[in-house]
């Protein structure tokens, strides 16, 4: 796509942490047509000809379904794999899987459709559906507007009418809805997708009913927060934020997102429904970002240098460092507003720790000579919004207790043996 299209009061808004939903669903389009762009660039392959022909004539008969797959993050994880594999001279992984979704689009659109395909090792993957274990390799597909079916030679899967429910053979994503008067979030919890998220070895396995259950809850109450009191927020997360991939619990850190799959967070359940806002807040700063690169070029050079990040235990090169500026100006940006509602210590002190780190990193940035003049407006942006927060005060007991954290930060960076620029 152009990379020159970005409305320049859009980019301004980002540059400053902000965007709103207008900046999401751009952000999100842009995904969706990078996504498109992957899809056919491997479409001339032998080995996925057909299986695009079957999803090009689905698009001709349900564009708003194809459309909406192509969205969905681990479908542009599975096109950039293939194209890659394309490049190398490798064999396309999963050649099936645009003809797979084509069968799901026509689900969606309860459209008749028809294909064959080749499942190894006897599972195949509905992306944003569900997976279905069939016994065998080779298999038909058949969608009527009643439901659908896959078979093999060894066994038969029906698609259960809720497709996120489970039934013989086939194990459904399930979804959390988190209502609000202001608007709901819709969300899948992909625990099966092998795209869902690069990090595979930290992903978490199938969960039970009582673990969903245990999602649902604390994300309708992390959800009425962000309504409440993070109205842009809430919009940027409901436009650009579609699937949580759950992550195992322990480790560091307990979220992240990729670039390679726009619109998905991966997720270790969080302790309390305020940190789950204050994360899925720093996520989309981070989605937002990613996505912002391909479009406009920030970081003209890598300097090479390595550098030190109040939230990492391990020095970062400059666009990780970028990176985590701008997702900590938004942490610092939740506990600016939420110490409005709640006045708590906690949220007065993560306002003065997350400002303070997001500040002295953005000087960092600033004065690297890795900017491109674009680069710069955007930093500039940053700083202009975290000098405002600076202007604003805090509680005497909260501002030391970020020092204490900030150097106790620091001291265990250099414990374990960090060493960085700054």
């Amino acid at each position: 796509m152009n990379r020159l299209v970005i409305p320049h009061h859009m980019f301004e808004a980002l540059a400053a942490g902000h965007g709103g939903a207008a900046a999401g669903r751009f952000l999100a389009d842009a995904a969706r047509d990078r996504n498109l762009v992957l899809v056919k660039a491997v479409a001339g392959a032998e080995a996925i000809g057909d299986a695009f022909e079957a999803l090009a004539r689905m698009h001709e008969t349900a564009p708003r379904q194809v459309d909406r797959l192509l969205r969905y993050p681990a479908v542009g994880a599975w096109a950039l794999a293939a194209s890659r594999a394309l490049r190398d001279g490798d064999h396309i992984p999963q050649p099936s899987r645009p003809a797979v979704l084509a069968a799901v689009a026509a689900l969606r659109a309860r459209v008749p459709f028809e294909t064959r395909v080749t499942a190894r090792p006897g599972e195949l993957m509905f992306p944003s559906l569900g997976r279905a274990s069939i016994g065998g390799a080779d298999c038909s597909i058949e969608i009527t507007p009643e439901g659908g079916a896959i078979t093999s030679a060894r066994s038969r899967v029906e698609i259960p009418a809720d497709p996120a429910r489970d039934g013989g053979g086939w194990l459904g994503l399930r979804r959390l809805t988190a209502r609000h008067p202001l608007g709901d979030l819709h969300l899948v919890l992909d625990d099966l997708d092998p795209y869902r998220f690069p990090r595979e070895g930290r992903l978490a396995g199938r969960l039970t009913a009582a673990e969903v259950a245990a999602w649902r809850e604390v994300l309708q109450e992390a959800w009425e927060i962000l309504r409440a009191g993070h109205a842009r927020s809430a919009d940027e997360i409901g436009t650009m934020i579609s699937v949580m991939a759950p992550i195992a619990g322990g480790g560091w850190p307990a979220s992240g997102t990729s670039r390679t799959t726009f619109g998905c967070v991966a997720l270790a359940r969080p302790s309390s429904a305020p940190n789950l806002a204050a994360t899925l807040v720093h996520e989309v700063q981070h989605a937002k970002l990613t996505m912002l690169l391909h479009l406009v070029d920030l970081i003209a050079v890598d300097p090479g240098a390595r550098y030190y990040a109040p939230w990492r235990h391990d020095p970062r090169p400059i666009s990780g460092l970028l990176h985590g500026t701008y997702a900590h100006l938004g942490v610092a940006g939740f506990w600016r507003r939420q110490r409005q509602v709640d006045d708590s210590l906690t949220a007065h002190a993560e306002f003065a720790r997350w400002r303070a780190a997001a500040a002295s990193t953005a000087r960092v940035i600033y004065d690297s000579s890795a900017l491109t003049p674009v680069g710069r407006r955007f930093v500039e942006g940053m700083m202009a919004t975290l000098r405002a927060f600076d202007d604003e005060e805090v509680p005497a007991r909260a501002a030391e207790l970020a020092r204490q954290a900030a150097d106790r930060h620091r001291r265990d960076f250099g414990r374990a043996g960090g060493e960085a620029r700054v």
